[in-house]
């Protein structure tokens, strides 16, 4: 097996994994551009500093309430094997009608918290972050019966 051949079968093999191609050019030094610029997207910058559709904390605090309502009522009992699984439902589904919503440049954050209680007068409860004040924003939810509690909190971070 010659050289070449084994050169063309490793450029062939790194073209099939890689998004660029760093195989040498064929055409002798003769170079044309297959590309041309009208291809190409340009975008400009828009140096917007905020977003055109803020996080909205009422309609999340809807959404957050909905799906509370929708799993937990006064006679809920708590279960330890389902739990996990609840709590994963219900962070999919909130971060998903959140983002529905649309709002421009945010990161939605979501936990969800279930917890048995025995005999308990409460459970504190603390989560902390950095944020900016002006931007970020998050809402809370908290929902509580004689066998359980749940804790929702929802955090918009926004990302320019």
């Amino acid at each position: 097996m010659s050289t070449e051949n084994l050169s063309d079968e490793y450029y062939e093999m790194h073209d099939a994994y890689s998004i660029l191609s760093f195989r040498p050019n064929d055409n002798n030094g003769d170079f044309e551009d297959s590309a041309s610029e009208d291809n190409f997207i340009k975008y400009e910058n828009t140096y917007r500093m905020e977003s055109k559709t803020p996080f909205d904390e009422q309609k999340a605090m809807v959404i957050v309430k909905n799906e509370i309502e929708k799993h937990f009522n006064e006679e809920t009992k708590y279960d330890a094997y389902e739990s996990d699984k609840l709590c994963v439902s219900m962070i999919c589904n909130i971060k998903n009608y959140i983002r529905d919503i649309d709002f421009e440049r945010y990161k939605i954050v979501c936990i969800v918290q279930i917890a048995e209680k025995k005999n308990q007068g409460g459970v504190w409860s603390i989560l902390r972050f950095l944020r900016d004040l002006e931007k970020d924003k998050y809402v809370e939810r908290n929902f509580e019966n004689n066998n359980l509690f749940v804790s929702v909190v929802v955090g918009a971070l926004y990302y320019e």
